[in-house]
């Protein structure tokens, strides 16, 4: 075995290491999203607030949904490109109904105090 073998493999070594790093990097930083979407459900500050039934817990599951979403995607998934894509896309579906859904509720709300005000 040579010096330039040797020399080859700690180069491997270093960028495995170094990748290993970085994806676990990476991994923590992709369920951000989620931890902040838990602490979000958990406190009493919301959007829509909880006494609503339907649209105070929908949209909390809503943004648990989504973020979990993000999570999947961003870690478990990153070599099967069939499920990545599969995932992104509803991902995406939730957060727009997500904010569909936040914007008929403010409507609604608005109206209604539209007409009492009348």
């Amino acid at each position: 075995m040579n010096n330039y073998d040797n020399n080859e493999r700690e180069v491997e070594i270093v960028n495995d290491d170094f990748n290993d790093k970085k994806n676990s990097f990476n991994f923590i930083i992709s369920w951000i999203p989620f931890i902040l979407a838990l602490i979000y459900t958990i406190s009493p500050i919301d959007f829509i607030p909880d006494v609503i039934p339907v649209a105070g817990w929908g949209e909390d599951a809503l943004f648990l949904i989504a973020s979990a979403l993000h999570g999947i995607q961003n870690t478990v998934l990153d070599k099967n490109t069939s499920i990545y894509k599969i995932v992104k896309y509803i991902k995406w579906a939730s957060f727009i109904f997500t904010i569909m859904f936040i914007l008929i509720l403010v409507l609604l709300i608005v109206l209604v105090f539209k007409v009492s005000a009348n």
